[in-house]
């Protein structure tokens, strides 16, 4: 493969210099905040949404039977009554212990009911929505097709993938979906951290198939689970991951985050969910806890 910017020859583009390494795909960048703490907000962040909000959701994941899945629902119930919620976005692990079909009421249907009512539930697939091999009756259950699947709401697509199964495949996949004619905002939604300082850490198979299309295309969000907390990361490429894990079972604490991995600009053990208002040329993501306190804000700029 030709050295980008050698004479007569054809530069690389950005994502064959990612994949090759002549580009790292993310520098060391120092300044990670330490357990169970809320760092600052980019200064690019600072300012405030401008514009009137063309769609919204709410997010959350990890959530299935656990002790505080009512009282994170109840929190996204208030935050829809005062803001736009056009639907409800899970980041995987949405019926504990294995997924079992006898659990969906319970765990899918009853928690969410009132939010439910005129909004759709769009889902991912965790390890635990799969171990017994009830993923794809998950999906049907809620009206969903097979992973990976595209839906969009006005000024915004998301595209979910399904990382139990992290591979080339979904990789093409979602690369030619970013490269259709689109909204500038795009999110892309999974179970398996590309990024996290948790307990499971990082995904080292996202990291190789997935990271370098996202960043590569500039991917406005990214929202996973899998870690049961909060975290926020922006990339030297200016893309935001979101680990959005506190959605109700037992939370996990955080770790210093390795060498090489991004900025976490904010981290929280508690249960939460993560809210998006979709403006022109914005997204506004906003943390709320269970008991209401805000527990992270920023705004990403296309």
């Amino acid at each position: 493969m030709t050295p980008p910017g050698q004479p007569g020859r054809r530069a690389l583009t950005r994502r064959e210099a990612l994949l090759a390494g002549v580009v790292p795909l993310l520098a060391a960048v120092g300044g990670c905040d330490g357990p169970g703490t809320e760092g600052t907000a980019p200064a690019a962040s600072a300012a405030g949404p401008r514009g009137q909000v063309r769609s919204g959701l709410v997010a959350f994941g990890d959530s299935g039977g656990g002790p505080a899945q009512p009282a994170v629902a109840r929190a996204m119930e208030r935050w829809a009554a005062t803001h736009r919620v056009d639907a409800l976005v899970t980041t995987g692990d949405n019926v504990y212990e294995r997924g079992e079909p006898e659990l969906f009421a319970a765990q899918l249907d009853q928690p969410y009911q009132a939010l439910r009512r005129g909004r759709p539930l769009w889902a991912t697939l965790g390890n635990h929505d799969v171990t017994a091999g009830h993923g794809a009756e998950q999906l049907r259950h809620l009206g969903l097709p097979d992973l990976p699947y595209a839906k969009s709401l006005p000024g915004l697509q998301l595209l979910f993938l399904d990382a139990n199964r992290v591979d080339q495949e979904q990789a093409s996949w979602l690369d030619a979906r970013l490269s259709d004619p689109g909204p500038d905002l795009r999110a892309v939604v999974f179970h398996h951290p590309a990024w996290s300082c948790s307990v499971h850490d990082t995904s080292e198979q996202v990291g190789r198939h997935w990271v370098p299309v996202l960043e590569d295309h500039r991917v406005a969000l990214v929202l996973n689970g899998h870690d049961h907390n909060y975290q926020r990361f922006v990339s030297p490429g200016g893309v935001t991951y979101v680990v959005t894990g506190g959605g109700g079972r037992r939370l996990y604490p955080l770790d210093g985050c390795a060498s090489g991995s991004p900025e976490r600009v904010a981290g929280q053990v508690r249960h939460h969910f993560t809210a998006v208002e979709v403006r022109d040329g914005s997204l506004a993501v906003t943390a709320g806890a269970a008991d209401g306190a805000v527990l992270d804000r920023t705004v990403i700029r296309r």
